[in-house]
């Protein structure tokens, strides 16, 4: 992996850990309240940004699999990156991807623990296992904003957890 992969990794590891220093001393009743606007309770916030995690590490896998890491990446995704990045920074609400929109009405921190960390696991191999040779081709399709090289993935889920980081604290009300 390299070094510029690891740094960037390395954010999405502090985030996850800021995250569950948040909700590490609520109860299941605190974690599972849904937020006064009736949007996700913190629980499901969290389960939201380890699913679109998980799914993210799993397309890529399935797009190395079957040698779908081809094309150069291109200016246009560098704009389509950009542009998602900017709006998720945005205090505007997005309804998520259908695909990633699904998230159980209970979920306990443990549960989010052991999703973080499978997670974590998961993209250090992808990252690890990843050929140099690979890192400048496309190897995510975003559902809504199309392919990705590997660093801007790694930059949009670290912008996905930033994202949800004030919407977190809106609910914990910090």
């Amino acid at each position: 992996m390299s070094i510029a992969l690891a740094e960037k990794y390395q954010e999405i590891e502090t985030i996850k850990t800021k995250f569950l220093q948040k909700v590490a001393n609520l109860n299941a009743e605190q974690l599972n309240k849904v937020a006064v606007n009736g949007g996700w309770s913190a629980g499901q916030i969290l389960y939201h940004c380890a699913f679109a995690e998980s799914g993210t590490i799993i397309v890529m896998q399935k797009n190395l699999a079957e040698n779908k890491v081809q094309l150069q990446s291109s200016i246009g995704s560098v704009f389509r990156n950009i542009l998602l990045v900017v709006l998720l920074k945005l205090p505007i609400k997005f309804k998520a991807p259908k695909v990633v929109s699904s998230v159980p009405e209970h979920v306990s921190n443990k549960e989010i623990q052991d999703y973080f960390a499978k997670n974590s696991n998961d993209f250090k191999q992808l990252l690890i296992n990843l050929p140099h040779e690979l890192e400048n081709k496309y190897i995510f399709k975003h559902p809504r904003s199309g392919w990705f090289n590997i660093q801007q993935v790694l930059h949009f889920v670290s912008e996905h957890y930033a994202h949800h980081e004030r919407q977190l604290d809106d609910v914990l009300g910090k």
